[in-house]
């Protein structure tokens, strides 16, 4: 959890599945992830999946190839306080998500292993020069 989780003006819950959090930018405090219903969304442990639901008009520089649907994976640094790994492992800090959407991503479907892959022999071809069967014929 962030260190904007312990901000006693505001209270604060641990965000759900499901859950459309914001991210928005406090003059004082920084950057803050509200949930929907409109007190602190604390991201429950180190390690969850963020799923980019929307993205601001004109978002950071560093985040501007994010898209809807994308997963983005969460940190806490001692020094660089929450951070957030991008699909192409680069990490930013809250502050560059200001005006993002996202949500918990329950079930993340992985892209199959190369080699996982099983390759069938290409089909015969049909040759129609050859007389149809005979159980086909009666279907004419």
């Amino acid at each position: 959890m962030g260190a904007y989780c312990l901000l006693e003006s505001i209270t604060s819950h641990p965000a759900r599945v499901g859950e459309i959090m914001e991210v928005v930018w406090f003059d004082y405090h920084g950057a803050v992830i509200f949930g929907d219903r409109k007190e602190i969304a604390c991201i429950p442990h180190e390690g969850c999946r963020l799923e980019i639901v929307a993205t601001p008009p004109s978002p950071h520089a560093k985040v501007d190839m994010l898209l809807p649907g994308h997963i983005i994976r969460y940190s806490r640094s001692f020094f660089f306080g929450d951070r957030f790994e991008l699909p192409w492992r680069a990490r930013v800090g809250l502050r560059h998500l200001v005006g993002f959407k996202l949500q918990l991503a329950s079930n993340v479907a992985l892209p199959p292993q190369p080699d996982a892959i099983v390759r069938r022999p290409p089909a015969e071809p049909i040759c129609l020069s050859e007389p149809i069967p005979e159980i086909l014929a009666g279907v004419r």
